[in-house]
């Protein structure tokens, strides 16, 4: 059963609440540990194309990611807002150096209409407000990426969350659902399978 959307509101609230009055040490520090955990992760050495987002405010930042994605050579791809679609599109190192973005209305950097688009992605990374340990997930409530995880044009997809984003069981809260649950700064118990693919464990 669904929860209402006033309780879920209010978790939202809340969980966000505490995120923002992180201090500026404290997310990149911890965002530091999250991004290692997942760059020594099986999943990321096995990708060859990686979704990701560029954080804003005091999201899990992933600058450390892209840039190791790019020294390797795999193929980063961002998030631009079409209507109400999010497409991903792919981003090189020229990209970066000269700043060539545009920003959307939420102020965020998205690649421009001009470049190559994904047509399927090894290993889609998103933000969120909420995890819990099979993977659902409560967004920022305006569904662009609950609707791109249900079109199947990835294969693995997992949050990035600090440990006091992640709960127990959120399954009847859910907006959405990621495939390996989140990867935090804190030591894991083992994830479980959110769908018929290999789950792991990040390390501490």
């Amino acid at each position: 059963m669904k929860l209402d959307n006033e309780e879920k509101s209010l978790l939202r609230k809340e969980v966000l609440h505490k995120r923002n009055s992180m201090s500026h040490f404290e997310i990149s520090t911890k965002s530091k540990l999250i991004q290692q955990k997942l760059i020594e992760s099986p999943v990321f050495n096995q990708s060859k194309s990686i979704g990701l987002y560029l954080a804003i405010g005091s999201e899990v930042q992933t600058w450390e990611i892209i840039n190791y994605s790019l020294e390797l050579g795999k193929t980063v791809l961002l998030p631009r807002i079409m209507s109400n679609d999010l497409l991903f599109n792919v981003v090189d190192l020229k990209d970066f150096e000269k700043n060539s973005f545009d920003v959307n209305r939420f102020g965020i950097k998205e690649p421009k209409i001009d470049n190559k688009p994904a047509d399927f992605i090894d290993l889609l990374i998103i933000p969120g407000i909420v995890f819990d340990m099979y993977g659902f997930r409560i967004g920022y409530g305006y569904g662009y990426y609950d609707k791109y995880l249900t079109n199947n044009k990835f294969s693995k997809s997992i949050g990035l969350a600090y440990d006091f984003q992640l709960i127990k069981y959120a399954s009847f809260l859910a907006d959405s659902r990621v495939s390996l649950s989140a990867v935090t700064d804190k030591t894991l118990p083992p994830f479980v399978r959110t769908r018929p693919i290999e789950s792991f464990l990040v390390p501490e």
